[in-house]
C-alpha cells in the first residue's frame, strides 16, 4: 500500500462523525436568537422608571430602524421622529435627532422626557424581545417588540 493512502485510524473516523452529528444537532435545536434591533416595531413601554401612557388619538411612542442604513423613525407620541445613530460593540448613540413641532393637549411631558433619553443614550442592548436604552449603567427606556416590517 502506498503511504499517502493510508486509511483513516478509526478513532478519527470516530471523532468526524461526532463532530459533524453535533454541528447538525446544534443548529436544530439552537435558542431562537434576539429580537433583531432594525425592521422591528419598539413600543415603549418604560421611561425612566415608570410605565409608558399613550394619550387617546396621539400616535403610540415607538421607533423602528431601518434594515438598509443607520437611521430610524417613530413617535415620541406627539411628534414624528428620525435620526441616525452610530453603534459599535461597546457604545450606541443617537445623532441628528429631528422632531416635528407640533403641540399636543396630551403627552407633551412624556415626549420631551422621550426625546431627552434619546440623547442621554450611550447604550443599547436587546434582551428577548425587548429593546433596552441606558445611559451609562442606568436603564432609562425599554421598549417591546410589536411585530416585523
Amino acid at each position: 500500500m502506498h503511504p499517502i493512502s493510508k486509511p483513516f485510524p478509526s478513532f478519527v473516523k470516530a471523532l468526524l462523525r461526532g463532530m459533524i452529528l453535533a454541528f447538525l444537532v446544534s443548529g436544530c435545536f439552537s435558542p431562537d436568537p434576539a429580537t433583531p434591533l432594525k425592521n422591528t416595531y419598539w413600543s415603549l413601554i418604560e421611561l425612566n422608571g415608570e410605565d409608558s401612557s399613550n394619550s387617546d388619538n396621539q400616535p403610540e411612542v415607538h421607533l423602528i430602524f431601518h434594515l438598509n442604513d443607520k437611521s430610524l423613525h417613530g413617535s415620541d407620541g406627539c411628534n414624528r421622529i428620525q435620526a441616525d445613530y452610530i453603534q459599535d460593540n461597546e457604545s450606541f448613540k443617537f445623532e441628528t435627532i429631528i422632531s416635528t413641532r407640533m403641540h399636543c393637549n396630551e403627552g407633551m411631558d412624556q415626549a420631551y422626557a422621550f426625546l431627552q433619553a434619546l440623547t442621554k443614550t450611550n447604550r443599547i442592548e436587546i434582551q428577548e424581545d425587548h429593546l433596552i436604552l441606558y445611559s451609562s449603567d442606568v436603564e432609562i427606556a425599554r421598549f417591546e417588540a410589536k411585530e416585523a416590517f
